[in-house]
């Protein structure tokens, strides 16, 4: 008897060691084709983005070869057509912005200025003199500096030829990546369930298309709510006459895709601009305005448009945030909140039926919270009643309904 209890401790250490030890080798080899990644999510995003038009070409008998090629060529299309709408006005509002920047340099020290000799009661004048510069250079410390500054720009060059080469990924691999996804998808689905034991198969498939229904539901409505607020907050500042409102508005609603960001930083920008441009009821509307957008698109935009929102609190959100852009930068910043809402359920999912004895019904109302649409759209999502979900076939939905009787039972 201890002899097998020393076995099976002996079993977990060394499966304990080779998880970590494989965790360490796949996180080496991710670091070393990492400019791979962001392709790949990106082109997962359009599949979830697309997966719901090619479903409906499906259903209109269209093969789902064409059907994908399709919804890539309109995505390419509705892009295009508004790059060239938006266009014009931001390369005159960006060609003002660089004639603007020696005037926006001389408004920031003025400010500066002004805000250090009442506040603080301290002249910074002195310590913009000549004088006071070439004392600074001067100095070795200052100098030693100056110097790791000079040699790190063969590294920073390195940064930015990579980020270029990730950027041209992106362009080019993720429309690809995504049609050959949409394209293979329901195959992916069909082998992905035949590699599971057949006692788990129905709860994988269930668990599956939680995880898809959540995943996909954030995707599609953070873009548009994203589109919307970049709307939103340019109407706003163009109705105060803001200079660049168009820029503001682009990139608060870029931002908006990660949580809590967009209206921060594009209220931030605007009151920064209109300050510089010497109108303090300027920054104060542009404030107020944000802040009312920020308001509508949590309570009101956001719960309309996600209707399978995973309970997150803020704190976990902030928290995978930052674990996220910590991990992987922008990319570990955009997938952070999907990721944590596929673990949520996954973990919660297993813990709820296997430790508090719920059923896979009651462990998903406990985790995602549907939201339901209005009576218009309600009746128009009953005429198609049939829509698939990731990893959901007729047969395995059967299965799961068997599986969920005998669970009862």
């Amino acid at each position: 008897m201890p002899s097998d209890r020393l076995r099976h401790f002996a079993l977990i250490v060394w499966t304990t060691v080779g998880l970590v030890a494989l965790a360490w080798v796949f996180l080496m080899v991710a670091e070393a084709i990492r400019v791979i990644w962001l392709p790949i999510a990106f082109g997962a995003g359009i599949v979830f983005l697309l997966d719901p038009l090619v479903q409906m070409f499906e259903r209109l008998r269209i093969p789902r070869l064409f059907g994908s090629i399709i919804g890539i060529l309109i995505l390419i299309a509705v892009v295009a057509a508004v790059g060239a709408l938006v266009w014009p006005t931001v390369q005159e509002q960006g060609s003002e912005l660089i004639q603007q920047l020696p005037d926006l340099y001389v408004g920031v020290v003025d400010w500066a200025r002004q805000f250090a000799s009442n506040v603080f009661g301290i002249n910074i004048d002195e310590f913009l003199s000549q004088q006071a510069i070439e004392e600074w250079l001067r100095d070795p410390a200052n100098q030693e500096t100056i110097q790791n500054l000079v040699f790190g720009f063969g590294a920073g060059a390195g940064i930015v030829l990579r980020g270029v080469a990730e950027t041209i990924a992106i362009i080019g691999l993720a429309p690809i990546l995504a049609v050959y996804i949409l394209m293979d998808l329901t195959r992916f689905q069909t082998h992905s369930l035949e590699l599971t034991p057949p006692r788990y198969r129905a709860e994988v498939a269930y668990v599956g298309g939680e995880v898809g229904t959540a995943m996909g539901s954030f995707v599609r409505g953070q873009l548009l709510v994203a589109l919307m607020v970049g709307v939103a907050s340019s109407i706003g500042m163009w109705a105060i006459g803001l200079p660049f409102w168009l820029l503001i508005g682009i990139i608060a609603g870029f931002l908006n895709l990660v949580p809590f960001l967009g209206p921060v930083v594009g209220g931030a920008l605007a009151a920064l601009v209109a300050l510089l441009n010497g109108d303090v009821w300027q920054a104060v509307w542009a404030v107020v305005i944000m802040i009312v957008i920020q308001q509508i698109d949590n309570h009101v935009i956001t719960p309309m448009i996600q209707r399978a929102r995973v309970n997150l609190s803020p704190l976990i959100i902030v928290l995978a945030l930052i674990i996220g852009g910590a991990l992987a930068g922008l990319l570990g910043v955009l997938v952070a909140i999907p990721v944590t809402a596929a673990v949520r359920i996954i973990v919660g999912h297993l813990w709820r039926t296997r430790v508090l004895g719920q059923s896979w019904e009651e462990a998903s109302e406990a985790m995602i919270e549907m939201t339901e649409p209005p009576e218009r759209l309600a009746r128009i999502s009953r005429r198609n009643p049939s829509q698939t979900r990731l990893f959901d076939t007729q047969e395995i939905s059967a299965v799961s309904e068997e599986t969920t009787d005998d669970q009862k039972v």
